[in-house]
């Protein structure tokens, strides 16, 4: 089977030991891309640096929601038009821009300043015709406003916790969902599938987060776990399934 994941943090501490053989069993495992994704300045230069290294790893340049990295990280030490001024430079040395979006985890309090930073972005891929991957925690809705608002086409929902309604609506749009393996014991990931065609759908792990075990490291070969949960609700046999997700991926990345 040729394996694709679409959306994983290779950068972080958790990898810092044995990349080399989570890189490896991925391969094994029949994986072809992983995508590294950034979440900000300096994580955008270490997954170049990743793609360069890793013939199966592809650049994700992305820009998180700045409150919600703040929270997270404690450093938001960059400039944002400098950012997107660097990922216009790099643009051929990306496979898509990802990942970005909104956060309302916390609160909605600089909600304004969110959505002006996400518009900037989508405006850039827009303009240097990259697909970008969406994170949406807890602002399911805002998003999908702002992205129909902007007229977006090549789209994927990155982990999306949203209701039915919201998930037929991006299904309506035509974008794609990526899934995780968490897909194991999280339903609404079961749910998603059952909804979502087939052909709008690609795999991923959110590596080392999102584990399908309570309490692993997840890592990129976990896409297989996703593969056999997705043909289980399709009722499909697992090599159709791989085919078609990488089918998807291919299309939707110009890979």
């Amino acid at each position: 089977m040729n394996l694709i994941d679409v959306h994983a943090h290779l950068d972080h501490e958790r990898f810092e030991k044995d990349l080399d053989l989570v890189i490896a069993r991925f391969k094994e495992a029949g994986g072809e891309f992983i995508f590294s994704s950034g979440v900000d300045a300096a994580t955008n230069r270490i997954v170049l640096d990743l793609s360069k290294k890793y013939d199966c790893v592809k650049a994700s340049f992305g820009l998180y929601p700045l409150d919600a990295l703040e929270r997270e990280t404690g450093n938001i030490d960059f400039d944002v038009d400098e950012e997107l001024s660097w990922i216009e430079e790099h643009k051929d040395d990306c496979v898509c821009i990802g990942e970005i979006g909104m956060d309302f985890n916390e609160s909605k309090e600089k909600a304004l300043e969110q959505e002006q930073v996400f518009r900037k972005v989508l405006e850039l891929a827009k303009k240097i015709d990259k697909t970008v991957v969406i994170h949406s925690r807890k602002a399911e809705l805002e998003v999908i406003d702002i992205m129909e608002d902007e007229g977006m086409e090549n789209v994927v929902m990155h982990c999306f916790c949203g209701k039915k309604s919201l998930i037929k609506r991006c299904v309506e749009n035509g974008w794609s969902f990526s899934v995780p393996a968490v897909i194991k014991r999280w339903q609404n990931f079961q749910m998603l599938v059952e909804i979502v065609p087939l052909e709008q759908l690609v795999t991923e792990t959110d590596a080392p987060l999102l584990s399908p075990v309570i309490g692993e490291r997840n890592e990129p070969s976990n896409v297989t776990i996703t593969i056999g949960e997705i043909a289980k609700i399709k009722g499909m046999d697992e090599t159709g399934v791989a085919e078609q997700i990488f089918k998807n991926a291919k299309e939707l990345f110009d890979l």
